[in-house]
């Protein structure tokens, strides 16, 4: 009996195995908005950082005022669903574009989407 079970539990090892890798693929996808307040923002800072946007096609300005220093950026699909991860994502684009001191993070609304999400 004990053989019996040994051999029964060799042959399903396998396929469990590869199972759990199936699962994990299955991501979870946001769209986020991030409401930023930008300390002197000017054109020329608001130019980089709509160029280094737009490197993401999936990523835009939906609103930016120079004068008060507000930026509103919209990300389709992003691979995040916390707000920690979000405020990293924002930041990178943010230092790429070279802005790295003086933002404020005002609102941040994440909607997950994918499998069993509407």
């Amino acid at each position: 009996m004990n053989l019996f079970l040994a051999f029964v539990t060799a042959l399903a090892l396998p396929f469990q195995a590869n199972a759990a890798p199936a699962l994990s693929k299955a991501s979870v996808t946001s769209d986020v908005s991030v409401v930023l307040h930008i300390n002197d923002l000017y054109d020329a800072a608001l130019a980089r950082l709509a160029k280094q946007i737009g490197r993401d096609k999936n990523a835009n300005i939906e609103y930016s005022c120079v004068a008060s220093g507000v930026v509103v950026l919209r990300f389709a699909e992003a691979p995040v669903n916390e707000r920690a991860d979000v405020i990293t994502m924002v930041r990178r684009q943010l230092t790429a574009a070279g802005i790295e001191q003086g933002v404020e993070f005002l609102h941040v609304h994440i909607e997950a989407k994918g499998p069993g999400k509407c």
